[in-house]
């Protein structure tokens, strides 16, 4: 029997009465002295274990268990409280991120209107004044208190079935197309988009967005600022 066997059989059961195991005890004063302190530790154990109950144990017992129980369905209580505001919280930000994701972007949308109208607008050479400008944008009450630079062109457009002010302002390096579009719950208001050929910004202006698309490389950034410092709207 090598040393492991001998070990596992022994922790398994210290008063083993296997021919084996005793043979081997006897063989081995090292194995002797491990049997010897394992029957040692059995009977301490054995005498740990003999302690005499008292006599209101079960009553003791029985109340600690009610108390423990008390206190679990408490815990409980609480955990499932927080897992209630936990789901909440999750279904309230999927809502409002679901609610984002199906808001029509003024600023994808803006590029996909100047592709879809081609060079029609881009190609105007009108020289429309401020006041031209400022009669079409009295209709969503709002007016240009500033010069906005040269205005090659400005009309009504279908923006996604509302009716907005479509222009074509000269930049720093090239044409840039404006936008006018009164305010929707519907629309992401604000924000930026871009593709292969074009970049696009947006601003909320609470009552309408003003949404700057350009070339690659326009400084719209400059044109949206100017714009937004210039324009008025009513109360």
């Amino acid at each position: 029997m090598d040393e492991l066997e001998f070990r596992r059989t022994l922790y398994a059961d210290p008063n083993c009465t296997d021919d084996v195991v005793l043979a081997a005890i006897a063989d081995d004063p090292k194995k002797q002295a491990f049997y010897k302190e394992l029957k040692q530790l059995d009977k301490k154990m054995q005498h740990a274990s003999q302690v005499k109950v008292p006599d209101d144990l079960v009553h003791k017992l029985i109340m600690r268990q009610t108390m423990q129980s008390h206190k679990t369905n408490k815990a409980r209580h609480r955990i499932q409280l927080a897992m209630a505001a936990s789901v909440a919280f999750v279904v309230g930000v999927s809502f409002t991120m679901w609610q984002q994701n199906n808001l029509l972007d003024l600023s994808k949308q803006a590029i996909a209107h100047v592709h879809y109208e081609g060079a029609y607008a881009l190609d105007a050479q009108e020289n429309i004044s401020l006041q031209q400008v400022n009669a079409k944008l009295a209709q969503f009450g709002g007016e240009f208190s500033a010069d906005i630079g040269r205005v090659y062109y400005a009309n009504f457009c279908d923006f996604e079935n509302v009716r907005s002010l479509h222009m074509v302002l000269e930049g720093e390096n090239g044409k840039v197309s404006v936008f006018v579009v009164p305010h929707d719950d519907s629309y992401l208001a604000e924000g930026s988009s871009r593709d292969t050929r074009y970049i696009s910004q947006a601003i909320d202006l609470k009552r309408a967005s003003i949404i700057v698309v350009g070339e690659e490389g326009a400084n719209i950034t400059k044109m949206k600022q100017q714009l937004n410092q210039n324009i008025r709207f009513s109360a």
